[in-house]
């Protein structure tokens, strides 16, 4: 986009500068004592002393400098403004929908985004760009039908979208983390009535994040102002009275940090030069990282320049393993630097950060590469290294199996056999066995697809649901189809990551792919289970993933405080599990030596307790989704003597596949130590009941 010419000037205001770049907060005489009070509420302060971010009176990355450039004092960030994305346009909303689901659904996208911000936090991530009226939902648009905005024609806020953005906020407090909070994005400012409501919805965001007591936010007051904005107040000769606006805002005797952003390779201008607080610039466009550098130099010569923040906080350029990339080119002239990543040309799911429906982990190799990097830079961990690097998986024998992988953080391991397509073995590192139900008659044996017996080995495995229509689709009801359970699979190991892959099914014509993660420190590990129809005619099917874990102590769900089922669960089988009971909110039962016993249930959460170890399985249910098995999303099924296991189930919602569609199921898996002397009391805490 052209640059516009800047008309307008302002008058240095030289002292009152100086201040506003000294501290995020401006005391004024009195107040002492309300400021204290308020800072007891929050746990994270930015503040800005010089050119350098402070955070609770320390610089950012303390004493931190990589390959003589001085880290201290930089904020490195990264543009995941949907945090709180929806579409009010019923005409576009169906673009958003989730694979797995087939549907949009804005509060599972902020749970996410929530329940992802420890792992950015500990790979070094300061701070992240969110904005009110999010940005463009496929990375790049010319035109937005979609409705994307948290602020009403007339200026007024939508309490749906604050109560999304509040939780946020409060998560990032609480991790040490600074919110760069966009008020509007050139592809929504339309849906503003004129002026005065530009200024309403300022005012009201303003007040918003003083009611809150917030002080891990800087203000960004639009993205890209000189990008197609409809309203003159919001374009490069005005933004500036927006900014002083919000400065001249003060509420217990302070105030907040506020600037505003141009599009990729813009040097600011005069009159936000002078009025800012701190510089944003973007990268992109810009495919050579000394221009980068220029940029900086650039910016610092600005008439009305005083030494404050520059830091890029958008820039869709990567090459993260090269000696020089724009990320290098920043930090080399001392300005932080924001990681901008979208789902470009048939990409899936796990690519970008900016695209909708977001898989806000750290999900692909570019954002890993990103991660990587980040740590290195920041010192996020004392080695440098990030979670991948974290995480080893070395080859073996396991019981017979070769070609096995162990997955180790140091604290926990998963053992994944390929030749029988399970995840085997989830243990702490120090204890001889793990949970997970191993059948020791059949190690080193391979399956056989052609048995009419099932082979049990034991372990974790994905079936599809439901069971019912075996028969129907492949002229047995047992065993289970012979791609999904009775063949060896293909697998890599990439980046701390184990995938295997399935061949295609040749009755249900899927074929299916499994990652399996382990956190970098903590005793968790993720399975993303995706199925993808590759032949044959549409199936009606769901991801049903199987957990056979030994003997227990009891097994718990935890129920919904609106359950489905009038008891709390559905009977799957003649018999009722032994000592079946839902008290206060929790389902238990044991294993009985002498029948095969199932229930089902709509939880989303199920607790395995053993007498030392528990292990507790999450896979959210998907409100209003359809569910197959009497619409159950968790079943618990109990086996008799001789094989003295029990299966823990988490069921995802049903879905036709044709040709070319694909759906996906996460689960994750915890272990715990024991801390009480009941069982119950255990599990209470672990499920929360």
């Amino acid at each position: 986009m052209q640059n516009e010419t800047c008309l307008a000037r302002l008058a240095d205001r030289g002292s009152f500068l100086l201040l506003a770049a000294l501290c995020t907060l401006v005391l004024l005489p009195g107040h002492d004592r309300a400021f204290a009070a308020e800072a007891k509420a929050r746990k994270t302060t930015v503040a800005i002393v010089g050119e350098a971010f402070h955070l609770n009176g320390q610089p950012t990355y303390a004493a931190r400098t990589w390959r003589g450039h001085k880290i201290e004092g930089l904020l490195m960030n990264a543009r995941l403004v949907q945090g709180i994305f929806d579409d009010r346009n019923p005409e576009t909303v169906s673009k958003w929908a989730y694979p797995d689901t087939g549907r949009w659904d804005p509060e599972r996208n902020t749970r996410e985004f929530i329940a992802a911000m420890p792992e950015w936090r500990r790979h070094g991530l300061l701070a992240f760009t969110i904005n009110l009226q999010g940005g463009s939902p496929q990375g790049y648009s010319q035109q937005q039908p979609w409705h994307n905005s948290a602020i009403e024609a007339d200026g007024s806020l939508r309490s749906d979208s604050l109560s999304r953005l509040e939780r946020i906020i409060d998560k990032a407090d609480e991790l040490g983390m600074v919110v760069i909070l966009g008020y509007f994005y050139f592809g929504q400012d339309q849906r503003l009535t004129d002026e005065v409501a530009v200024i309403r919805a300022t005012d009201n965001a303003t007040q918003w994040l003083f009611d809150h007591g917030y002080r891990n936010v800087l203000v960004e007051i639009n993205n890209e102002c000189n990008v197609r904005y409809d309203h003159a107040i919001l374009q490069p000769p005005r933004v500036h009275e927006l900014i002083e606006r919000v400065k001249s805002t003060t509420r217990e005797g302070r105030r907040l940090l506020v600037g505003t952003s141009y599009g990729g390779g813009t040097i600011p201008l005069e009159n936000v030069v002078r009025a800012s607080d701190f510089l944003f610039l973007h990268g992109n466009g810009v495919s050579q990282p000394e221009r980068i550098a220029e940029m900086v130099r650039k910016t610092r010569t600005v008439p009305g320049y005083t030494p404050k923040p520059i830091l890029f906080n958008e820039d869709d350029h990567f090459d993260f393993d090269k000696p020089m990339n724009n990320f290098v080119a920043a930090i080399s002239e001392h300005a932080s630097w924001g990681y901008f990543d979208y789902r470009m040309k048939d990409e899936g799911f796990d690519e970008g950060y900016q695209s909708v429906p977001v898989n806000w982990g750290i999900s692909s190799e570019r954002k890993r590469g990103f991660f990587r990097l980040l740590g290195e830079i920041t010192g996020a961990s004392a080695d440098g290294a990030t979670a991948a690097d974290k995480v080893t998986v070395t080859r073996t024998n396991y019981h017979g199996w070769p070609d096995s992988f162990v997955m180790s953080n140091g604290k926990t391991e998963v053992v994944i056999v390929p030749s029988i397509g399970r995840v085997m073995q989830f243990k702490f590192t120090e204890d001889t066995d793990g949970p997970f139900w191993e059948n020791r008659r059949l190690d080193g044996k391979a399956p056989d697809p052609k048995s009419s017996d099932w082979g049990n080995f034991g372990g974790d495995k994905t079936w599809p649901a439901p069971q019912a229509d075996w028969g129907k689709i492949t002229s047995r009801e047992w065993p289970p189809p012979v791609a999904f359970d009775s063949t060896p699979v293909e697998s890599r190991a990439v980046g701390g990551i184990v995938t295997l892959v399935s061949p295609v099914d040749p009755h249900f014509g899927i074929r299916t792919h499994r990652r399996i993660q382990l956190d970098p420190e903590q005793p968790v590990m993720s399975i993303t289970t995706t199925y993808e129809k590759v032949e044959g005619e549409p199936r009606k099917v769901g991801v049903w993933i199987i957990t056979q874990l030994d003997d227990p102590i009891a097994v718990y769900a935890r129920v919904p405080e609106r359950s489905l089922f009038t008891k709390g669960y559905n009977e799957q089988s003649k018999d009722r599990p032994q000592d079946l009971k839902v008290e206060r909110g929790l389902l238990s039962c044991t294993r009985s030596r002498s029948l095969s016993t199932k229930i089902g249930t709509d939880a989303g959460a199920l607790l395995w307790v053993g007498e030392k170890v528990m292990v507790k399985i999450d896979s959210p249910r998907v409100l209003g989704a359809e569910y197959p098995d009497q619409n159950s999303s968790a079943e618990i099924y109990t086996n008799p003597d001789p094989l003295d296991y029990v299966e823990l189930e988490l069921l995802g919602p049903l879905h036709t596949m044709k040709i070319g569609d694909k759906i996906e199921r996460a689960s994750t898996y915890t272990l715990l130590r024991r801390s009480e002397a009941s069982a119950e009391a255990d599990a209470r805490k672990a499920l929360g009941r």
